[in-house]
């Protein structure tokens, strides 16, 4: 089978692909079909979205286990796996709000934004948040080999979250097991695991991810805005889309 982790950015997917890493004995795909980036990397695997009609059609996903950790929001790319009954793919989906301030601090630490919070909310994170709404929902209903998990969830019952994956993929999980597999994958072990990892190399990446930090960050006005972007999304006269997108075509045009 070819089992793909798909969660949207700063939402956990790291996370729920260890834990499927941990559930069963997998195959590491062929480079070829890898993305650049994952080839040089030891965990993590990426099998490039352009390469995935191939990938089905010439490697054997019927003897052989195979995962692969994606970002994969396209409809016909959707489609593509669950047409396919050897793919199953898994989903992690987090509070919009928390994802957007992750996003704020991996950010600032990856690229050095200078700003705060708040600029960076109305500068990006308002489109990060819908962009991650539209991905998940896209996902949603893609059919019985789809499965969606929390965040949050795993947080409060691990147990109840991990079962459902492990029975889709016929895994057998005793109290022990699934004990052993929430230490295996815990931040303090998720740290260990990739500290010779270039882009996880310091305990920046693994952030303390508490649930409802964005209580801690929001403004009345951020607040709002998300509210009504989780709601109905941004529309196209969007004034604050409409002036973003003029100042790129002014900075373009100098």
């Amino acid at each position: 089978m070819l089992v793909i982790c798909n969660g949207a950015v700063k939402s956990g997917s790291t996370w729920l692909y260890n834990i499927l890493y941990e559930l069963m004995d997998f195959d590491r795909p062929p480079n070829d079909y890898l993305s650049d980036a994952s080839r040089q990397r030891t965990r993590n695997p990426c099998i490039r979205p352009d390469a995935l009609a191939e990938f089905l059609q010439t490697v054997d996903i019927v003897n052989n286990d195979y995962l692969s950790k994606n970002h994969i929001g396209r409809a016909e790319h959707r489609n593509l796996l669950m047409a396919n009954e050897h793919v199953f793919v898994f989903d992690i989906e987090r509070d919009v709000r928390d994802m957007v301030v992750s996003s704020y601090y991996d950010d600032c630490n990856r690229n050095g934004y200078p700003g705060s919070f708040q600029d960076h909310y109305w500068e990006h994170g308002r489109y990060i948040a819908d962009d991650v709404t539209r991905y998940h929902d896209r996902w949603r209903g893609a059919g019985e080999r789809f499965l969606m998990i929390s965040y949050e969830g795993l947080h409060q019952d691990f147990a109840s979250q991990v079962a459902p994956i492990a029975r889709m993929l016929s895994v057998e999980l005793s109290t022990e097991a699934m004990a052993v597999l929430q230490e295996k994958t815990s931040m303090g072990s998720l740290r260990k695991r990739y500290q010779n990892e270039e882009l996880y190399k310091d305990d920046k990446f693994f952030r303390k991810g508490v649930v409802g930090d964005w209580e801690n960050h929001f403004d009345a006005a951020i607040a709002s805005d998300i509210e009504s972007i989780v709601r109905k999304g941004i529309g196209a006269f969007d004034r604050r889309l409409l002036g973003k997108k003029l100042r790129r075509v002014l900075g373009s045009s100098k």
